[in-house]
């Protein structure tokens, strides 16, 4: 391994022009190894998020701009029918307040398999006259593929995170299908025996499905054809399904930094790790623990190998930016230094 990326997926951070973004990034102490990318890194901004510029430097062109699901149905043994509209269905678990219901980091779910399969199967049972289908995906989420639904620009979870549903929820007459759905699948989930056994184990009940990743343009992928250069770790539904097309697999996200030397195959590596699945595990712990989790385990590791020479370049992303780091930058010791406000 010899240029590694490492995405923190589900950072987002309040745009630079809301006064309390500031405030907001000032509350992540401790993060040395993002602040070291920061203060060093040359700086890219994202305009189309982490994934479409992934795919293009890996020379896939023909994915930037395509509907994120269709990728990640490619995992699939055979493709759903060209008729259904696919979503990337997350696992949510939603908190009811007096006055609205709020989506906390803690709430973006990742399912067993076994639980996965006891809900596939339920849905096709309660929901067959309909015509829908929801398919279990590696990542713990779902395929959902509707019928008669038209594609709609919903958010992914992480983006909205730490705010109201009423505000991530699509409007218009094309979205009552859609909503009329959601709502229908929270009342089903409401009764699914799934959520006594998560109470019992102390998880949080799966509250709601929430579609996304369905709208741009909509491509088939064909077959995976093997592509050596890069290896991959990580858990994101879209990713999966990018490497299931470069005919390998994406493998489980490893416990540091360490592991992944251990295991990488490839001279590029890319790591995908979530704050929100450190909190799944971390009990009242907060999203500047897990992002200060992360950076011990991945991120400040790296930029020590870099500088030992080990890594020709880290390449950091969150919140839609990306910092290239080499070891000549390094160097650059008058450089000012930068904490995640660079990262607005």
């Amino acid at each position: 391994m010899r240029e590694l990326v490492i995405v923190i997926a589900d950072l987002y951070l309040p745009n630079a022009a809301d006064a309390a973004a500031p405030a907001v990034a000032a509350a992540f102490p401790g993060v040395p190894g993002i602040e070291a990318a920061a203060r060093f890194g040359t700086r890219t901004s994202l305009a189309d998020g982490w994934r479409d510029w992934l795919a293009g430097s890996l020379g896939h062109p023909d994915l930037p701009g395509t509907a994120l699901a269709c990728t990640a149905a490619a995992v699939l043994p055979a493709p759903p029918p060209p008729e259904l509209t696919c979503w990337i269905a997350t696992p949510l678990s939603l908190q009811a307040g007096a006055a609205s219901v709020r989506l906390g980091h803690h709430g973006i779910l990742r399912l067993s398999g076994e639980e996965q399969g006891a809900l596939a199967v339920d849905f096709a049972r309660t929901f067959d006259s309909s015509g829908h289908r929801l398919l279990p995906l590696p990542s713990g989420a779902f395929l959902l593929c509707t019928r008669a639904i038209q594609p709609l620009g919903l958010r992914e979870p992480a983006r909205w995170a730490g705010g109201e549903l009423v505000a991530a929820l699509p409007v218009g007459p094309a979205a009552a299908p859609l909503r009329r759905l959601m709502a229908e699948i929270e009342m089903w989930l409401h009764g699914q025996p799934l959520n006594t056994t998560r109470a019992q184990r102390g998880q949080m009940s799966v509250t709601a499905l929430w579609p996304w990743g369905a709208d741009r343009r909509i491509v088939r992928p064909g077959p995976g054809v093997p592509r050596a250069g890069a290896s991959a770790f990580g858990s994101d539904p879209w990713l999966e399904g990018l490497w299931h097309l470069r005919g390998s697999v994406c493998r489980a996200l490893p416990a540091d930094f360490a592991a992944v030397r251990a295991v990488a195959d490839a001279e590029r590596v890319i790591v995908v790790a979530e704050g929100s699945a450190e909190l799944q595990y971390a009990g009242e712990g907060t999203v500047a623990d897990a992002v200060a989790t992360l950076d011990e385990r991945f991120v400040s590791p790296a930029m020590r190998a870099l500088r030992r020479g080990e890594l020709t370049q880290v390449t950091l992303i969150l919140n839609d930016v990306g910092f290239a780091v080499t070891r000549s930058n390094l160097r650059r010791l008058w450089r000012q230094r930068r904490g995640l406000e660079s990262f607005l």
